[in-house]
Formats: structure tokens, C-alpha cells, sequence
């Protein structure tokens, strides 16, 4: 019986070992990430109820929620959500639908195939601001891209120059086409990626029953792909939703994002409570979309 319990014992203890080793591991990567990600949230969702701009120098008092009703009556909040949600909407809509048909495209067999899967990637691979410098060139009066292909092809009159980027109200559109540019690789990954896992046995099925291409694509490919179309609605709207680099190389005019207004809150003004109380809404809304699509995916499951 003491033989039998010593080894227990020592099995035990060497559990135990085992779970502090696996601890001492774990515990650096831990604290990087309490230190990066969750003390700065848990310090934003306290600066949001506090008065506090380093600018006067009087320190910070707590004020409840006058930050959050201050923002929300904010003329320049409201037009920089407007202007987020339609940026969001559109772009996502339309890098959806292109991201679709290119999937839908590179999923077929032909020659060269795996060449422009390759190239495909490029847009997306490069830096956001490079993204954004590139259009800003394209666009540029005179001898920007754009205007000069238009020129050439007599679209547009040669004493004709248009200011693409001339109004902030118009903005938004020039930069849905540059996102749309940059992130439909990206969609187009995730969707070929819940292509190549239909099998052809359906497909081959439905050839038999006499069904179309249109027929295959509404009964077939979308509902065999809506898990991958959720997760690239989600992730792309939280992304979408967050824009900010691309903006900075079009417009100086913070109104148009919520993530543009909120930076220039906490780091042009110093405004720390009214731009955490602007952080804090933006991740309230991003959480409530997230769960609302995971909501429409778990429906289409069941």
C-alpha cells in the first residue's frame, strides 16, 4: 500500500512540474500581452468616464457618462459615423461580390492558374499607405493615371481637369475604390479556399438532375460556402469599420472616419476621455455586428 502511494505521489508530483514548466512558459507571452492589449483596454474604458486633456494640465476628474452623451451629440461624430457606415457597407458589399466572382474564376481549371492565384495576393500584400499613395497618384489632377487614360480614350475633354479628391463629401467613394482594390485578394482567398472543400459529387449530381450553372451556384456553392463568406463579412467589417491609414494620404478632414476623429481626439488635442468614450462606442458597435452575423451563421447551420 506505501509503495503504491509514494508512486502516485511521485506521479503527481511530476504533474505538477510539468504545469509550473508549462507556466514559466507561458507567462512572458502572457504578460506582453496584458501589457499591450488588455491594461490599455481596461485604462481606455476608465479615461472614457474621466475629464481629462493633457493640454490644461488640471488633471482628470470622473464625470460619468457626459463623455459618451457629449460625443453622441457631437455634430462631427455623427457625420463621421455616417460616413464609416457607408464606407463600411459599400466596400464590404462590393469586395464580397468581386472577391466572389474572382474566387469562382480561379477555382476553374485552366492554364496559368497558379500564376494569377500568385499575382493576385500582390494588392493585398502591400502596405495600406502604399495602397493609399498609389491612388492619391492615380487621381491626381493633370497627369494622374486616371486622368490621363481618360483623355486618351476622349472621355474627357482636354481643357477639362477634374479634382477628383476636391470634396470631403465625395472622398468616401475614392477611398471604398482604393480599399475594394487593396482587401478583394483577401476575400477572394477565404471564399477559394470553402470552393476547393465542396466536393464534385454534387456538382456532378446536379449536372444529372439537369441544373445550370445558375441553379449550382444558388443551391450548391453559396450555402456550402456561407460559413467562409461569415467569417470574411466578419473580419473585413471589424476592418473596415476601423479604417484609418488609407484616409490619412487622402484627406485632412477627420470627419471622414470615426477611427480618423477618434485619433485626433487623443493625439492632436489631447482629449484622452472624449476619444476613449469615441473608442469605447466604436468597439461596442464592431461587437454588436460580429454577433449579429454569428447569429445569421449559427441559423444557417441549424
Amino acid at each position: 500500500m506505501n509503495k503504491t502511494f509514494n508512486s502516485k505521489k511521485k506521479t503527481l508530483n511530476h504533474e505538477q512540474k510539468n504545469v509550473l514548466m508549462a507556466l514559466l512558459f507561458i507567462l512572458p507571452t502572457a504578460y506582453l500581452l496584458v501589457k499591450t492589449f488588455v491594461y490599455p483596454v481596461y485604462q481606455t474604458i476608465v479615461w472614457s468616464f474621466y475629464q481629462y486633456n493633457l493640454m490644461e494640465g488640471s488633471g482628470s476628474f470622473y464625470v460619468g457618462f457626459k463623455n459618451y452623451l457629449d460625443v453622441l451629440k457631437s455634430a462631427d461624430f455623427q457625420l463621421s459615423m455616417n460616413r464609416t457606415l457607408v464606407f463600411t457597407v459599400l466596400s464590404v458589399v462590393l469586395e464580397l461580390f468581386f472577391g466572389f466572382i474572382s474566387a469562382l474564376l480561379l477555382n476553374q481549371t485552366f492554364k496559368g492558374r497558379s500564376f494569377f492565384r500568385a499575382i493576385i495576393i500582390i494588392p493585398w500584400a502591400l502596405l495600406t499607405l502604399v495602397n493609399g499613395l498609389t491612388w492619391q497618384w492615380l487621381l491626381t489632377p493633370g497627369y494622374g493615371g486616371i486622368t490621363v487614360v481618360l483623355h486618351q480614350l476622349h472621355l474627357l475633354a482636354p481643357d477639362v481637369n477634374p479634382v477628383w479628391l476636391a470634396d470631403s463629401s465625395h472622398l468616401i467613394y475614392f477611398v471604398i475604390l482604393a480599399d475594394v482594390w487593396k482587401m478583394t485578394p483577401f476575400i477572394t482567398i477565404i471564399l477559394l479556399a470553402g470552393l476547393q472543400s465542396i466536393s464534385s459529387d454534387l456538382y456532378e449530381a446536379a449536372m444529372l438532375d439537369g441544373a445550370g450553372f445558375w441553379k449550382k451556384i444558388r443551391y450548391i456553392t453559396i450555402p456550402q460556402i456561407a460559413p467562409s463568406v461569415m467569417m470574411a463579412l466578419v473580419l473585413r467589417t471589424m476592418g473596415a469599420f476601423k479604417v484609418y491609414d488609407v484616409l490619412t494620404v487622402f484627406t485632412g478632414d477627420a470627419t471622414t472616419s470615426v477611427s480618423y476623429l477618434t485619433f485626433n481626439n487623443a493625439f492632436r488635442y489631447f482629449f484622452l476621455g472624449k476619444a476613449s468614450a469615441m473608442a469605447c462606442m466604436t468597439a461596442i458597435v464592431i461587437l454588436l455586428l460580429a454577433i449579429i452575423y454569428i447569429r445569421m451563421l449559427n441559423k444557417k447551420e441549424d
